[in-house]
């Protein structure tokens, strides 16, 4: 057997992995990350709740975007997302 047809697996995995670890180091966008965090209010936020109930706002400092959801009843949701899009606690604490 040809010791060159031995690689060929070898160099599939190779370039394999190196396209997921380009896909995994892009940035989710600004949408992505709305998208999550109302889908978040939905499951969190009583009985009425719709996605047209969220906004999204520039965040400060480590906060990249705040995702603000008032419900019906006036109770609001606030998801402060990092970066990458992660759930940030701010000093003030706790969803309200």
């Amino acid at each position: 057997m040809n010791r060159r047809l031995l690689f060929v697996p070898l160099a599939a995995l190779t370039v394999a992995v190196g396209y997921l670890g380009y896909r995994m180091g892009q940035p989710v966008s600004e949408t992505d990350i709305i998208t999550r965090y109302a889908a978040r209010y939905l499951s969190d936020a009583p009985d009425g709740a719709a996605l047209t109930d969220c906004l999204a706002t520039p965040g400060v400092g480590d906060v990249r975007l705040t995702v603000i959801c008032t419900h019906a009843s006036g109770q609001s949701f606030i998801y402060p997302a990092g970066p990458r899009g992660g759930l940030v606690r701010d000093a003030a604490g706790p969803d309200v």
